[in-house]
């Protein structure tokens, strides 16, 4: 490998990592899987729609699934992909080698099915707001208005942006594979996956302290609600010990007078009876 191979394979691996790979095709998923429902939420799409449709596709594709497939295969990693991905990049791709008509992408993407029974949006972690949503807005009105291309950084922080909506065990995805090799970008890579590892241990266990001590918290409160709770058991028990002597006056002729001229028993408070 000559040096400057060795520089541009060390430069990829400095801005790019299997975690980053990982992260950037569910957030992949996720798009495709909102576009996805809001095709089926479309009743009667024209011929010009479904054209644009079919050429929004594609650059969803060529922003975030193609060029960080093209990474991982150069760079020798195969990562976890989400199957409904797979698919719709199948589908894509084969538009673009045989000729397809546009229309063709449209209908196959429509009937092309999610891998999971059930909510597809839970699953896929659509959010409620996406950069760049092009499916909310009428663009089969206009041309493409689309940035040409992204970085890498732009696509990891749109990635970022995207889990921070959801809960905090929405970044426990897959855990990536990598096919072995003795060149030092993989090492890197290792070591970049040793480290995002070891910074999710942490916060979960972080997140395992702070439930814990809001367990006990509640176990603590219950405990002080116990004394107050019993105080109020026994006024209610003694409360209906009057009332049954009340009661009893009443229909043996002595309203509200007992025997004793008191018409409460002698009833300890705090006594059950």
């Amino acid at each position: 490998m000559s040096d400057q191979t060795r520089e541009l394979y060390e430069a990829v691996a400095g801005s790019f990592s299997i975690w980053d790979a990982a992260h950037i095709f569910e957030y992949a998923a996720s798009r495709f899987t909102a576009i996805h429902l809001a095709q089926l939420a479309e009743p009667n799409p024209s011929g010009a729609y479904k054209y644009s449709f079919a050429k929004h596709l594609i650059w969803e594709a060529e922003r975030f699934v193609i060029p960080f497939v093209s990474m991982c295969a150069a760079m020798n990693i195969n990562t976890s992909m989400p199957v409904y991905l797979s698919h719709v990049l199948l589908h894509i791709t084969t538009f673009q080698t045989e000729h397809e008509n546009p229309k063709t992408l449209y209908e196959n993407f429509r009937e092309c099915p999610h891998d999971e029974n059930g909510d597809a949006a839970r699953h896929y972690r659509v959010v409620p707001r996406y950069r760049h949503s092009w499916w909310t807005t009428a663009f089969h009105f206009q041309n493409i208005q689309m940035p040409l291309r992204f970085s890498v950084a732009e696509v990891k922080q749109l990635a970022a942006a995207h889990f921070k909506q959801r809960p905090a065990l929405g970044l426990l995805i897959p855990e990536p594979i990598t096919h072995p090799r003795k060149d030092d970008p993989l090492l890197q890579q290792l070591h970049a996956l040793r480290s995002e590892v070891a910074r999710l241990g942490l916060d979960l266990g972080q997140m395992l302290v702070s439930k814990l001590e809001a367990t006990g918290a509640a176990v603590d409160a219950m405990n002080r609600l116990e004394q107050p709770l019993d105080e109020v058991y026994d006024a209610m028990a003694a409360s209906q010990a009057a009332v049954d002597v009340l009661a009893e006056d009443y229909a043996n002729g002595r309203i509200g007078t007992s025997p004793r001229g008191d018409p409460f028993p002698e009833v300890h408070p705090f006594v059950r009876r």
